[in-house]
Parts: structure tokens; C-alpha cells; sequence
């Protein structure tokens, strides 16, 4: 597998381990979030996590999954950026940040859901 494939590893990473002090909005960077944050609940932070493991696994994978759940993740994650950023930045700005990864891997993972793939058998076909 090419290494350029893994740039949604740190993203997913960074939707894990959601590092934000929920008392004030700001940046938290305690490694103890990677065990007691509440991201394991949340839609926002686990399909950035889903999405770069399918996308890892491409094309090996259930595409209409793939597909659903990266339009769904970029549609959601869109209009948390919206809030975020445009609505009440003063308030939210870094829950805005920590959306980035389920945007950028959304959408990255619904264009790979549209690429062409070819079973083996398809393929032996084919020649």
C-alpha cells in the first residue's frame, strides 16, 4: 500500500483522542482524553476513525458502507463547521478544528467510494 494513504491516520487520531476542555471550548492536550473522553459516543469523532480504516482497507471493503457513511459524515461535518466557525466562533472555534478530520476524510473517502474497482475476476476477463 503506498504511504500517501496513510495521511488520514493522524486525523483519525486527532477525532479520537478530541482534545477540548468542555468546561471552557479551549484546547486540552491531556492524554488522559484518549481514555475518558466521551468521542466513543459521538458520530463527529468515531467515523473520522471508521472512515480511515475502510479507507485503508480500500477496495476490499463494502463500498455502499463506504459511501453512506462518508456522505453522511460530510454533510454533518459541513454544517459543524458552519456552527463553528461562522455561527459562534467567539464560542466554538476549536470544536470547529476538531471537525476538520471527519470533513477531510468524509469527503476523501467518498471520492475513493466512487473510484472504479475491478474484482480479480473481472479483471482475468479483461485479458
Amino acid at each position: 500500500m503506498p504511504i500517501i494513504r496513510y495521511w488520514v491516520v493522524p486525523l483519525a487520531f486527532l477525532a479520537f483522542w478530541y482534545p477540548i476542555n468542555f468546561k471552557s471550548g479551549e484546547p486540552d492536550f491531556n492524554l488522559a482524553y484518549l481514555f475518558t473522553n466521551s468521542a466513543g459516543l459521538a458520530f463527529c469523532a468515531m467515523t473520522p476513525v471508521y472512515l480511515g480504516i475502510l479507507a485503508l482497507h480500500y477496495p476490499e471493503i463494502n463500498i455502499v458502507t463506504l459511501r453512506v457513511t462518508s456522505l453522511l459524515g460530510a454533510i454533518i461535518g459541513f454544517w459543524n463547521l458552519v456552527v463553528n466557525f461562522l455561527i459562534e466562533p467567539d464560542k466554538s472555534w476549536w470544536n470547529g478544528v476538531l471537525h476538520l478530520p471527519l470533513v477531510s476524510i468524509s469527503i476523501y473517502a467518498l471520492i475513493l467510494s466512487f473510484r472504479k474497482t475491478y474484482s480479480a475476476e473481472i479483471v482475468k476477463r479483461m485479458k
